[in-house]
């Protein structure tokens, strides 16, 4: 091992040394979620975890979300700066595990691993700042925690972005765990990584009556499921089959009584694209099923779009950089190639319009936990991920700076 070196086995003498912690930190932040917008205990706890380790830290406006510098030389402090992104809201879903750590807050619940993710960049600036400290940095860094509430919306990323959290930043790294790996086993891909989401809601306004007259009547409901059906038949006949469009309805809402017609109907749902043109004939054929049905009802039918999301494209450098960090610090064998990217969403999209970047998925499934789905109320995750993802960002930030890579 070269003498500069050292670094790669100090990683995993500190994540035995702070493992005890990140596992407690997880398990409080489980206990405790927030839902978006509403994120500002998990802040206040954070920005004081981070305080705690000598970093200067900056809360935004609002009081939701916290960033963190680490600047190991002012030598360095105007040059490149790498930032690690983690994100800290919940989910409106009922915990129904039975464990210590279950969710106290009542429909609220970690569903989604953002306090894996919390706990992660915490951990990894944690090793970093030790290091620091104690002399055991192999080269000047400089990195930039990132913990951004209300990723569900999709408004969280654009908040810290005003708010300044990408000011002197050249990269950007992110992680979501994942339940159909294995612990140890990190997810990778180039390019497309998860699908553009744009979410659908749609009023129809109609004229409401006596079930037993309906030709007096202008049903909404009669037109709500006439767009469903309308909607589904013309996407398959109108986006080509080469630029993969998944539309989804998740919510229809209408009426308060079996015998009577209501005056108006919503249903809603979501639209997910990797590419541009998809996504546009998607928009327009779904336009063109309003007018449609307006025509064939007589309701009114307008469509609105609501929170979206760009696609994520991994940068191929700094995907190389990532599988650099996994090969040196665990194995090549702990990659697994991805072959398709997701058709999920992610806000974390938002960032890669300014700087490159990339997300890599983090297995969390053992033996005997963490092989439930993502949004349910069973989710949990193997807490052994936890080290594996602060060692792998950790190495990834010191790997950005290593001095034969600026030169290479």
């Amino acid at each position: 091992m070269d003498d500069n070196d050292h670094w790669i086995s100090d990683l995993a003498t500190y994540s035995d040394q702070f493992n005890s912690q990140w596992v407690a930190m997880r398990r409080h932040l489980h206990q405790h979620p927030e839902l978006s917008d509403a994120e500002f205990m998990t802040t206040e706890y954070l920005s004081a975890a981070l305080g705690k380790l000598g970093l200067p830290t900056h809360v935004p406006g609002e009081g939701r979300g916290v960033t963190a510098d680490l600047i190991s030389s002012p030598k360095i402090a105007e040059g490149p700066r790498i930032a690690i992104r983690g994100d800290i809201d919940a989910l409106p879903i009922d915990d129904t595990k039975s464990v210590d750590y279950r969710s106290e807050c009542d429909g609220v619940m970690h569903a989604c691993g953002h306090d894996v993710h919390a706990t992660i960049v915490f951990g990894a600036m944690q090793i970093l700042s030790a290091m620091n400290a104690e002399g055991r940095l192999p080269w000047p860094i400089a990195v930039r925690a990132i913990l951004q509430p209300s990723e569900e919306l999709a408004t969280g990323a654009r908040h810290m972005i005003h708010h300044h959290a990408l000011r002197d930043i050249t990269s950007i790294l992110a992680l979501h765990v994942d339940p159909t790996r294995s612990v140890g086993c990190i997810g990778l891909r180039a390019g497309k990584f998860t699908a553009a989401c744009d979410s659908v809601h749609v009023e129809f306004a109609g004229k409401g009556g006596h079930g037993a007259r309906p030709h007096l009547t202008n049903d909404p409901i009669d037109a709500s499921t006439h767009w469903v059906q309308s909607a589904f038949r013309r996407l398959s006949r109108t986006v080509d089959p080469h630029q993969t469009v998944v539309f989804s309805i998740g919510q229809i809402k209408s009426g308060h009584s079996a015998n009577v017609i209501p005056d108006s109907a919503s249903l809603s749902g979501s639209l997910r694209s990797l590419d541009q043109e998809g996504r546009r004939v998607a928009l327009e054929t779904l336009e063109d099923v309003c007018e449609s049905i307006r025509r064939e009802t007589g309701c009114k039918v307008e469509m609105n779009l609501g929170y979206s999301a760009p696609a994520v494209e991994n940068d191929s450098q700094v995907i190389d950089l990532l599988a650099d960090a996994v090969t040196r610090t665990f194995s090549a064998g702990a990659i697994e190639w991805i072959d398709y990217p997701s058709m999920g969403s992610e806000d974390f999209s938002y960032y890669l319009e300014h700087i490159p970047g990339a997300m890599f998925r983090l297995g969390v499934a053992g033996d005997q936990v963490g092989h439930a789905p993502l949004h349910t109320s069973t989710f949990d995750v193997d807490e052994r991920a936890i080290a594996v993802g602060c060692k792998l960002f950790a190495a990834a930030v010191i790997g950005f700076f290593d001095p034969s890579r600026a030169s290479s």
